[in-house]
Parts: structure tokens; sequence; C-alpha cells
């Protein structure tokens, strides 16, 4: 059975599917096969790269190795008299001061010592003094004949036997006064102390150890060079002559293990005159100021040198260097194409690698967009200058993504673009209309250059627009009963 509708209703369906079939078919064409014109279209553009051309110049080859950070002095603090240690006046692991007092030892039999060795020294000095009067009365009466020769010389003799007796007794009463002094044992230098290891009311002898003190300030950094690195300092520094002894040759910066520089730099006051035949080094000390305590005994580091100095040096940076085929390369420009150089590279500098051949100076070498650049490939200089972002803003030509009437008649948003959404305006394409044969907007469909296709194939979202689609409830209304 034949159910008939009305006109409008039977337009707006042949419109929609008009519609339907302009989609379908711009879909084909987009999926279809590419012309030798879309080839040639995707040509890739100019690279945009960074360059840095290399110059010239004399560079400082310098090296890092690793080392360890160790006190300048590190004394061990140990008793000199035997007694029984009394008591402990610091705090294990503070800095104390050269001539602070740590321990006391039981002092009283060592007192006691000293007091009999000044009665020694006062009986020696009684018996001295007998001795000189006797020998005054006995050579005034040799003199006059009054006593025998024999005699004199036994009061001279006991003269000088007293006056040896007495300073005897001066020295045995020295010796004990310096081992009272060692009851106190005092810092031999300022320094860190470390823990103790012998606690309060032990015996200690002559030797016992009770703790350690380490000078922090300065540090020493023991490195080693190996052979040839070595070997090569010593000619450039036997090449420099008179020059080999300043600062800037016996310069050394710490590198701490986060990557960062020390803020004192270190000078090289050792430098071992035979190579270590087990290991094949020679060992080099640097001494730093380490006012702030912040280097630790102990503590790894490494410690960068000057090796040698070389004039008319061509240095690239590290990012500019690759592995070619087989080959180390650096990438120049060259008439706008990129030209891989094979290079061999020597040592490292401050801020690169220095290029034994390769290059002769001049050259544009490319420091950045490597991954993106091929032997040959057009590239395009970044100016050096160049504001970030420049061209970003750039308003598109006309025509893409906006809509033909705008900008023309007061009618509508002007200068609004659709990019990517549906339009809603009346100021449709006059080709859509010619071809669907739609007056009404409402059953228009409007196809934005930039909108994807999958958007076409995604469900309408019932919003505030639905209203534009009334053609379409009425279609929907008649699917089944025929046409």
């Amino acid at each position: 059975m034949r159910h008939s509708y009305s006109a409008p209703a039977r337009g707006g369906s042949l419109g929609l599917r008009a519609s339907w079939m302009l989609a379908l078919t711009v879909a084909l064409a987009a999926c279809g096969g590419e012309s030798p014109q879309g080839q040639q279209q995707q040509q890739q553009p100019p690279v945009p790269v960074d360059v840095k051309t290399v110059i010239p110049h004399t560079v400082d080859v310098m090296s890092e190795y690793p080392g360890r950070v160790r006190g300048r002095r590190t004394v061990e603090v140990r008793a000199r008299v035997e007694g029984i240690l009394e008591r402990r006046f610091y705090n294990e692991g503070e800095i104390v001061e050269k001539g602070d007092m740590l321990f006391t030892i039981d002092p009283k039999p060592f007192q006691a010592v000293v007091n009999q060795r000044k009665a020694e020294l006062a009986s020696a000095k009684a018996s001295l003094n007998q001795a000189q009067r006797t020998w005054n009365r006995v050579r005034r009466l040799y003199e006059v004949d009054a006593v025998s020769e024999a005699e004199r010389d036994d009061s001279l003799s006991q003269l000088e036997t007293s006056r040896a007796m007495m300073q005897q007794a001066q020295a045995n009463l020295d010796a004990a006064q310096i081992d009272l002094g060692y009851t106190k044992v005092e810092a031999p230098l300022t320094g860190v102390t470390n823990l103790r290891d012998v606690d309060e009311g032990a015996l200690v002898s002559s030797g016992t150890q009770l703790t350690t003190i380490t000078q922090l300030d300065p540090v020493q950094i023991l490195f080693a060079l190996p052979e040839d690195d070595a070997i090569a300092r010593r000619t450039a520094l036997a090449a420099m002559g008179n020059r080999s002894t300043d600062e800037r040759t016996r310069e050394a910066t710490i590198i701490l293990p986060d990557g960062s520089e020390f803020s004192a730099k270190g000078v090289v006051d050792f430098t071992q005159s035979t190579i270590n035949p087990e290991t094949g080094t020679v060992q080099l000390r640097a001494v730093v100021k380490n006012t702030n305590n912040a280097l630790m005994p102990g503590r790894y580091v490494r410690a960068r040198i000057r090796l040698d100095t070389r004039n008319n040096a061509i240095v690239v940076p590290n990012i500019a260097v690759s592995d070619g085929e087989q080959q180390t390369q650096v990438f120049i420009v060259e008439d706008g194409k990129a030209k891989p150089v094979s290079v061999t590279l020597g040592p490292a500098a401050e801020d690169g690698r220095l290029v034994e051949s390769g290059l002769s100076g001049g050259e544009q070498v490319i420091v950045s967009g490597l991954g993106q650049v091929k032997p040959g490939a057009s590239v395009k200089v970044k100016p050096e200058d160049a504001p970030n972002g420049a061209g970003a803003n750039q308003s598109q030509p006309k025509g893409q993504g906006e809509s033909p009437g705008q900008g023309q008649s007061g009618e509508g948003d002007s200068g609004k673009q659709t990019t990517g959404e549906s339009a809603s305006s009346d100021d449709d394409d006059a080709a859509s209309d010619a071809l669907a044969g739609i007056d009404n907007p409402s059953l228009r469909l409007r196809l934005s250059p930039r909108e994807p296709l999958q958007k076409m194939q995604q469900p309408r979202l019932r919003t505030s627009a639905h209203g534009h689609y009334a053609a379409d409830n009425a279609y929907a209304a008649n699917v089944g009963r025929g046409s």
C-alpha cells in the first residue's frame, strides 16, 4: 500500500540522500590512489638546522680522571704514659682546634714523681753548695802552702761531682714534669675527631691509640694518569719551559659526583716521577681549599687538568659528531645541502672534540636536526637571532577554513572560521545548491575543507542545533512506508 506524504518531506528525503552521496564521493576521492602530482607534493621541504662555523684557534686539551679526597693530615692520637684514662673533653665527630684538651690520664702518680725529683734536686744543690765552700777554703790554704796538692785535687773533684749530680737531678725533674704533662692529651692539629678507641676508666699504656683527627682544610685529591696521558703532559710542560710553573698549568678543577664543579680550584703540587708497574699509571696530587668542609675525606670525585695546548686547532661540538658507515663523520652545509664529512677525532676539549683531520676551518657544521638530515638533503640554516614562534600566527589564505561569503556581507558572524565543524550559515556554496537542488537551509549539509571524514560516520549529537535537521525526523518517520 502506498502512503502519500507531503512534498516538503519528499524534497527533504531527496536532499539528504544527495548530501550523503556527495560525502561518499569525497571519501572515495580521498582514499583513492595518488597521482604523480600528489607524489611531487610530498617532496620533503628543507630541514631547518642550526650550524656552527668552525674557526681554528688555540685550545687547551683537558681531561678528567677519577680520584679520592684525603685529609691533608691524619693523626692518630695516642697515650704517651701509662695510667687510668680519667676523662674525655670533646664530642666525637666535632671539629677541635689545635691545643684543645681531649683526654686526661690520672696525674697523681706522676705528680708524686715530680715532687720526688724536686727533692732530689734540692739535695743536689745543697751538696753542690757544700762542695763549693770546701773548694774555696782549700784553694786559699793551698796558695799559702797550708795544704797539700792532693787535698786540693780532692776538693776540686767533689765540687765537680756535686755539679754533675745537680744537673742529673734537674734532668730527672724535667723528665718527671714531661710525663706529668703527658697526662693531659691535647689536639695536635685542627681537624675533625673520630670515634674514641678507649673508654674512660680503662688502663692505657704508652702507645695506646685514643682517637684520630683528620685535617679538613685544605684537603688533598689523589688521582692517577694513564701512562700515555702522563707522558703527553710531561712533554707539554717541558715544551712550555718556564711557563710550566704557572698557576694555570698546575690548576685542577674538581668535579663532584653530581657533575657540578667545586667552587675552589685545586693546585697540583706533586707528580710521581715513576710509573707504577702494576697499574701502568702515574699518581698526581692536588691540594684544594675546603673552607666549608664540603669535601669529605674518602669521597670519590673527578679531577680535570690540562694535558696540552694546541694552536690553530679545530673543535666541533660533541652533538655534531655521528657514526656513519664504519667511520666517524659530521654534516656540513654546502650549497644548501647536507654533506657528510669523515673526520678523525682527537682528545676532548672544553667545548667539544678536537678534529685531527677532515676539516680545515670555515665549514658550517650542523649541530641540530641530525635525526632528520640525510646525505644530500636540502637544509635551511636557522638565523641565530630568529624569534621563537615566528610566523606561527600568520593568517590563513582566504578559502581555507573560511566560508566563501564571510567578510563580504554584514549578515552572520564575519571573520569566524569553520574549521573541522559543520556550519549552519545561510550563505552556503552555490555549487551545493545546484547539485542537490535544495533551497531549504534546514536541509543543507555543510562540508568544511578541513573536516575529517570520520566525523561524517559519527552519530549526530542532540544539541541546540538539532532544529536545523528537522527533515531527518520526517524522513525517519516514513521509513518502511514505501516511496
